[in-house]
């Protein structure tokens, strides 16, 4: 009886597997899957049903990104599969993926939520919204936003201290604070937590409004105006998600909310 009688030909494999011939064939090439019998007249590729594990080990490879070239490290030079350290390697990659994925998945309902908030607006209209604490890291711009480069400002923000825990959408824009009937603006970026350099935003009511321009300054002018002195102001000024939006024209909300003292 012919040793092939009792293996899988290369369509065989192919068949059982779902992978194509030719990627088959390019596994033999880089010596992770080594057919168990080639026929010395016709050429042809023959492998055992085990050998369907193997195919099914480097595709979940591919599904991961681990390199095949890695793949090698757990096959010894007679076809032996070291399947323990390569599962634990292959839970360790998947762990990592996993967490990506739940960050990805976590961004994408924060911008769905925000974008779920602004279209119950129209753009200019006046509303209130409750927002909570928040923590911004600031960098003094000032008494104006005059001739101010606010691009290279936003990217000096860049290498700030977050984590690969720290899974939301952090906000980036200007503010300012007005007291004493004095003006002070800050470039600011949300933090996840405090730390040295940041300044803690109250939770409350808020003023709101959507513009397809910067009205922070005039905001900030109009409560000066208005402060004769008393009280706290902050306005914060902020890019916001849209369900369409021009990304030459993006959609600011600027929040105004007024107190008894910093």
């Amino acid at each position: 009886m012919s040793r092939k009688n009792n293996l899988l030909s290369i369509g065989d494999l192919s068949k059982l597997t779902g992978v194509g011939i030719k990627s088959l064939r390019y596994y033999e090439r880089i010596n992770i899957l080594i057919p168990a019998y080639i026929s010395p007249d016709s050429g042809y590729r023959y492998y055992t049903l085990d050998q369907t594990n193997i195919v099914e080990i480097i595709q979940f490879c591919i599904e991961l990104d681990i390199p095949l070239s890695e793949l090698k490290q757990f096959i010894t030079p007679d076809g032996t599969m070291n399947y323990k350290d390569f599962i634990a390697k292959g839970r360790s990659v998947a762990e990592i993926k996993l967490a990506a994925l739940k960050k990805g998945l976590n961004l994408i309902s924060t911008i769905e939520n925000q974008m779920a908030l602004t279209e119950q607006y129209k753009i200019g209209e006046v509303y209130t919204r409750e927002i909570p604490e928040k923590y911004f890291y600031v960098k003094p711009c000032g008494d104006s936003l005059k001739n101010l480069d606010r691009l290279d400002i936003i990217k000096s923000f860049y290498d700030l201290p977050y984590t690969e825990d720290d899974n939301e959408m952090w906000e980036f824009g200007f503010m300012c604070e007005v007291f004493d009937d004095k003006c002070m603006y800050y470039a600011f970026a949300e933090m996840p937590r405090t730390f040295e350099g940041t300044k803690t935003i109250p939770k409350g009511m808020y003023i709101c409004r959507q513009y397809e321009e910067s009205m922070l300054e005039a905001a900030s002018e109009g409560m000066r105006a208005n402060s004769k002195g008393e009280g706290y102001y902050i306005a914060i000024e902020t890019e916001i998600f849209t369900s369409k939006s021009n990304v030459n024209k993006p959609i600011n909300e600027l929040r105004l909310i007024w107190m008894t003292s910093p």
